[in-house]
């Protein structure tokens, strides 16, 4: 069976015709002229070999097989229609879907996400907080924000911020430890996440100060929020990304305990569809996150 819709335009007019029962309003709905909408559908009774309409008076009427074929047309050109509709450019306001990693959500972009709605009072941002990459293509989320290079295709990325990670913890700590040199983090537990290069370990191999494993009083956490809670609880020295912990630092709730950081700094990225059909709002949230991450002094690309 071939799958070649032929006669569309003659369909199209005789559907249009179908809803006025006149050659002449039809014309005028489809901004052409009668001639042309009467040529159309005798074009199209021509290929069925059956009457579409009727004269009875000075009224036009549809044959039977004219109103089954008008049923069977309406629900075609109105799922067409829900089809374009489905994959339009959509206006700015709406709905936008973000995901981003637990610990980015909760310690920067929640405490920010207000002067964005104030902004944009006609977008509603649904916001995930997830460890693993949701994918933009498939329409259940709009925009991610990860740690990760993404090379899909048709995919916009862009380097949102890289922050030094660096060791950070309680002023109560640092004193009643008297943490003054490095070697002096050898009595204090230290904290660090499940990724390797940004272990302790690590640390102190920039700092050239050599180490066992027995030498150092590891505890290891599962996110950069489990590690912040801990330190500000008092409960050993952190390698933490600079960015989440700026305000602590910067109201003394927090401090950085050694000048150096790690010399790997974390990347966070934000992503798209290139073709996503929301891309107005879209890019409305990347502009602003990506003054928002350069107005609190963070490093971009």
């Amino acid at each position: 069976m071939s799958t070649r819709v032929t006669h569309l335009k003659a369909t199209h007019y005789f559907s249009v015709a179908c809803k006025t029962l006149s050659y002449t309003k039809a014309a005028e709905q489809l901004h052409v002229s009668q001639a042309a909408v009467s040529q159309q559908i005798r074009l199209l009774e021509e290929y069925l070999g059956v009457a579409l309409f009727y004269r009875s008076g000075r009224e036009m009427r549809l044959t039977s097989q004219g109103q089954a074929l008008s049923e069977h047309l309406s629900l075609a050109f109105d799922h067409i229609e829900r089809g374009l509709e489905s994959v339009k450019l959509e206006p700015i306001g709406g709905t936008l879907q973000v995901s981003g990693l637990q610990s980015f959500v909760s310690l920067w972009l929640m405490p920010k996400l207000w002067r964005f709605s104030d902004l944009h009072q006609e977008v509603s941002i649904k916001l995930f907080s997830s460890d693993e990459r949701e994918d933009i293509h498939s329409g259940s989320v709009d925009v991610t924000i990860d740690n990760k290079v993404n090379q899909q295709d048709n995919t916009v990325q862009s380097l949102l911020l890289s922050s030094e990670v660096i060791p950070v913890c309680s002023p109560e700590l640092a004193a009643r430890r008297r943490l003054e040199s490095p070697l002096d983090l050898f009595q204090c537990w230290l904290i660090q996440v499940d990724t390797s290069i940004y272990r302790w370990n690590t640390w102190f191999e920039e700092q050239k100060i050599p180490t066992l494993d027995n030498d150092i009083l590891c505890a290891e956490v599962s996110s950069w929020y489990m590690g912040i809670n801990a330190v500000k609880a008092g409960h050993g020295v952190f390698l933490c990304p600079r960015f989440m912990v700026q305000e602590e630092l910067d109201q003394g709730t927090l401090l950085q305990v050694f000048p150096n950081g790690l010399k790997n700094h974390i990347e966070f990225y934000v992503n798209y569809a290139k073709n996503s059909s929301r891309k107005e709002r879209i890019e409305a949230f990347v502009n602003w996150l990506m003054d928002e991450a350069k107005h609190n002094g963070q490093k971009r690309a």
